[in-house]
């Protein structure tokens, strides 16, 4: 079985979800049962049997007051109730997908983190850690690195992550070694630090995504490194496969490499959910 748990029915952005505007109002909107369909006929065509619709939480307008940043907040003008209930719409009318969201990982936000979760009918939470304070970890006009610097993103970026597995709020790990999208990998120094913070997921029983979206990001790797996934997959870590796909054309995009480097580590399943309930599936 093969699934697609990271995706999303619009581009990041009010710019790119302008120029894309004319591709799902033909559907009926972005979150109307012909646009999640493209999503659906997409990873079809390249053999996934189950998507999850993953919409990053900034984009809510329930949550515009979490974050102090310009950008979340102008980024928060969705209902949330609304595009859970668009996605059951596209379940009912026999689509598989799964009911989803992308939440990021903010320390000061726990209960908030909690009620939002326990409102809608999720059957896969993602955890993310994008932000490190005010700084983002991924978003170029906020960067972390000109203030902090690399070993100092990295180990601060693994304290978070690690606090993010013990929260016991997620379901998955996204892209657990985000750092290095812009081409700054991992200070060798750290990698002992790496090892606790994978022994901590291990602990903890949260999954982590196996994302072909790092191939079309700057560092031209996947989310996370082959290294990365032998040693969770050492540690007993569970996995499940993404795309991050923010448009149809992206769903499954270089799985092959994905899934050849998920064999490599050692991964014979991967793990799906259903009203966040694990289970594993042969790869």
């Amino acid at each position: 079985m093969l699934t697609d748990y990271h995706l999303h029915l619009q581009p990041d952005g009010p710019g790119a979800r302008e120029a894309d505007r004319a591709r799902w109002d033909e559907h009926g909107g972005p979150r109307s049962v012909g646009w999640i369909g493209r999503y659906v006929e997409a990873a079809r065509a390249r053999a996934v049997d189950e998507i999850a619709i993953t919409e990053h939480v900034h984009r809510f307008r329930e949550v515009r007051h979490w974050h102090p940043n310009p950008w979340w907040q102008d980024e928060a003008t969705e209902d949330l109730a609304g595009h859970c209930a668009a996605l059951a719409e596209a379940r009912a009318a026999g689509m598989p997908v799964l009911i989803g969201i992308e939440m990021d990982w903010i320390p000061g936000r726990v209960d908030d983190i909690r009620a939002l979760l326990a409102s809608q009918p999720f059957d896969i939470v993602l955890g993310s850690v994008h932000w490190l304070g005010d700084l983002a970890v991924d978003h170029p006009d906020y960067p972390c690195w000109d203030d902090l610097g690399p070993e100092v993103t990295w180990a601060r970026y693994f304290d978070e992550l690690g606090a993010a597995a013990a929260s016991g709020l997620f379901d998955v790990l996204a892209h657990p070694d985000l750092p290095k999208v812009f081409g700054t990998p991992m200070p060798p120094v750290l990698a002992g630090r790496r090892d606790e913070v994978i022994v901590a997921i291990a602990d903890s029983g949260v999954a982590v995504e196996c994302s072909s979206a790092g191939l079309r990001k700057p560092c031209r790797a996947l989310y996370p490194d082959p290294d990365w996934l032998a040693a969770f997959h050492a540690a007993g870590v569970p996995v499940t496969l993404a795309s991050d796909a923010h448009r149809p054309e992206d769903v499954a995009r270089d799985y092959p490499t994905a899934v050849a480097a998920l064999r490599g580590a050692g991964y014979e399943s991967i793990t799906r959910f259903q009203v966040r309930e694990p289970r594993q599936v042969a790869l």
